[in-house]
């Protein structure tokens, strides 16, 4: 299906590159955000859990500014542990805030395993996409069980299931000989919608100081009835997902930092690799630099509002060609820690 608007030649072969890309990944829902550890939810279930309070995270991203019905995302997700074993010292209710040195202590102890596991997660998120005429919509429940290996390492494997909805609007859409193009005349005949219900699997080995995850997307795809035929020729390839993340961090001084790597792998699409490195500092503000190898660079800042509102931007440009028709993407979350009585630090962010 050709495209044809009135922009100039180099915008237009831009557009036409990403609209391709859309049209041969659209069929799942892909995860795009820059500040991946903000939401991790969508990239692996088996972090379900790891937080020690309710994580709710509210986020909207646009992706390309300068672009006609450019990209948009938006989502919504809450996380949390619960029935916790007796002998679990997930709670000290000794601990305050005009006790940093207690604080500190619980945080440096030789128990982080035994506090971080025998624990079920449960999470939830929804997110909406848009691209063009292209949409699609998600449902997810998340749950992990945690349990440890060691007095220091937990091992966690969970599993997502989740309602999907993808549709293509053709409104304000022309072709080159549309008597003779099929997938139009589908799309014109309302055969341009699909919905099914799609599991996500993963597994996370943390610590204290790192974490390594792997995760299958769509690892199983199961098409409700009355779905588009055109739409059930399109690929729904596995997405094959690793992250591996570091964390140095300095008490004493008051830092964190954390360098992190993911990787992504498509059948349909070329392998994409994101390194980051991040830095925070006493618990108040953090900023961080991001690289993706398919082209592009992100910077991301935040601070907290209050001890458990947390505000997160982040801002990422391509250093390929589209550079030339686009000023980057902007992404902003808020993040809240709920029932979070203990004051404990966020583990991914």
């Amino acid at each position: 299906m050709q495209l044809l608007k009135p922009v100039p030649v180099l915008k237009f072969l831009l557009v036409m590159a990403a609209v391709f890309y859309q049209t041969n990944s659209w069929a799942q829902i892909d995860y795009r955000f820059t500040q991946f550890y903000q939401n991790p939810l969508p990239v692996n279930p088996a972090f379900s859990g790891i937080e020690d309070f309710v994580d709710v995270k509210v986020g909207y991203r646009t992706q390309w500014a300068g672009f006609d019905n450019s990209p948009t995302h938006l989502f919504a997700s809450a996380n949390m542990a619960f029935k916790l074993s007796d002998g679990n010292k997930f709670k000290h209710r000794g601990v305050r805030l005009f006790e940093p040195e207690a604080y500190s202590s619980i945080e440096r102890d030789e128990g982080f395993g035994y506090r971080k596991s025998k624990r079920h997660g449960l999470g939830v998120y929804v997110m909406q996409n848009s691209d063009g005429g292209f949409s699609n919509t998600g449902a997810f429940l998340n749950y992990a069980y945690h349990i440890n290996l060691t007095n220091q390492l937990v091992w966690s494997v969970g599993a997502a299931v989740g309602y999907e909805l993808n549709k293509f609007d053709p409104t304000g859409i022309s072709v080159l000989n549309p008597d003779f193009d099929a997938t139009y005349q589908a799309y014109i005949n309302g055969d341009n919608q699909k919905s099914s219900v799609n599991i996500n699997l993963g597994t996370v080995i943390y610590h204290k100081q790192f974490y390594l995850g792997y995760s299958a997307i769509s690892a199983t795809k199961m098409l409700l009835p009355g779905t588009s035929e055109v739409f059930n020729e399109l690929p729904n390839p596995i997405t094959h997902n690793i992250q591996f993340g570091f964390r140095y961090r300095k008490w004493r001084y008051g830092y964190l930092l954390s360098p992190y790597l993911m990787v992504n792998l498509r059948k349909d699409q070329p392998v994409e690799v994101i390194g980051a490195l991040r830095m925070r500092y006493q618990d108040k503000l953090w900023g961080g630099i991001q690289y993706t190898m398919l082209g592009a660079v992100g910077l991301s800042a935040g601070f907290y509002l209050t001890p458990n509102v947390a505000l997160n931007y982040g801002y990422e440009f391509p250093t390929s060609k589209i550079s030339r028709v686009t000023t980057g993407s902007h992404e902003i979350i808020l993040a809240f820690k709920l029932k979070n009585k203990n004051f404990s630090r966020a583990y991914l962010y």
